[in-house]
């Protein structure tokens, strides 16, 4: 069997891990259909290169199966091959996204208005569908139902060894100041001026700021003495670092999309603080795996008052709880399969 993957852009490294772990376990070929190779070619997987995926380019493949992301201009995909859609956003999401960009008001509402209209499209290709794959709670409420064949996941590159890895380290007891990272890009959207706002209130707490972005410059040159910024890191060694540098996840995303960053700092057994929205309300409030907090002024009071043997908890509960990589790609190598096979 060929299963075709059509990505939408350049692939990057979590495209080309994800890819190699797909082709470790799918009795087939793997073909990666991508405008450039980006980073670098997956294991195991042939990569073609050329312009926008086209019914053409994808026929000339022959799929059994082709695996794409839940977007509008991908809607033609379930006409050429048996397709699998990725769905990782729903519709207060997709809107939250556009407006941080908003002029105003009038702005505000026309975005809110367009999604309205384009939802329908949304569901229609989730029904359309050979089967619907759910990275979260919201894109699983939103459009499961709509599909005979839906499977749940939460997408990470936390492996068993990493679990393994994290059960072995100590929480943290109290006799050193606490140390807390954020790790995101350094732009509006994950709120990294969050960060700071929350550090000038807790002089006493130590913070470290992993990633890049537009704002990186500028908080850099404004933040209070107790903060560091230590830039990208590759992610073995970013899960090196939180493994061995952090006692506390701060990740104040305003925005409500299943950021895998979440997982991958439960997988390091460290426990996340963040904000309310869509995803981390319910994963803190529902499956206990940290706190969700409306504020800087909510989360610093958190931080504070935060005592070994709730950090020990979140970490315990989290890395139970935790599916690895490894059997997270097979399930959807799995379903992949089923798909493949009803199709023909």
């Amino acid at each position: 069997m060929r299963l075709v993957y059509v990505s939408p852009g350049p692939l990057d490294a979590k495209a080309v891990e994800g890819l190699s772990e797909f082709a470790a376990t799918w009795q087939g070929e793997v073909v990666a259909l991508a405008p450039d190779s980006g980073v670098a070619s997956p294991d195991g997987v042939r990569v073609v290169t050329g312009p926008a995926p086209s019914a053409a380019s994808v026929r000339a493949l022959a799929p059994d199966v082709v695996l794409a992301l839940h977007r509008p201009e991908f809607a033609w995909l379930t006409e050429v091959a048996p397709t699998v859609f990725t769905a990782e956003f729903d519709r207060r999401i997709r809107t939250d996204q556009q407006r941080v960009t908003a002029g105003g008001a009038v702005d505000r509402a026309r975005i809110a208005l367009g999604q309205v209209r384009r939802e329908r499209r949304y569901r229609a290709m989730a029904a359309a569908a050979a089967g619907l794959q759910c990275n979260g709670h919201a894109a699983w409420d939103a459009y499961a139902g709509l599909n005979r064949s839906s499977l749940p996941f939460r997408d990470h590159r936390i492996r068993r060894a990493d679990l393994a890895l994290a059960r072995r380290r100590s929480t943290w007891n109290g006799d050193r100041p606490l140390r807390v990272a954020f790790s995101g890009r350094i732009t509006a959207v994950k709120g990294p001026a969050t960060v700071l706002d929350v550090a000038a209130r807790l002089p006493e707490v130590q913070f470290v700021l992993l990633g890049d972005g537009d704002q990186r410059t500028a908080l850099e040159s404004s933040a209070p003495g107790n903060v560091r910024f230590a830039g990208f890191l590759p992610f073995r060694d970013w899960t090196a670092f939180m493994r061995d540098e952090v006692d506390v996840a701060l990740l104040p995303y305003p925005q409500g999309d299943p950021s895998c960053t979440y997982y991958e700092a439960l997988g390091c057994g460290v426990p996340v603080v963040g904000v309310r929205n869509t995803t981390w309300s319910r994963l803190a409030d529902e499956e206990g795996l940290g706190w969700a907090e409306r504020d800087a002024h909510a989360l610093a009071a958190r931080l504070r008052r935060l005592r070994p043997a709730d950090l020990d908890a979140v970490r315990t509960r989290a890395l139970e709880a935790l599916t690895p990589f490894e059997e997270v790609a097979a399930q959807r190598v799995a379903h992949l399969a089923a798909a493949a096979r009803g199709g023909r």
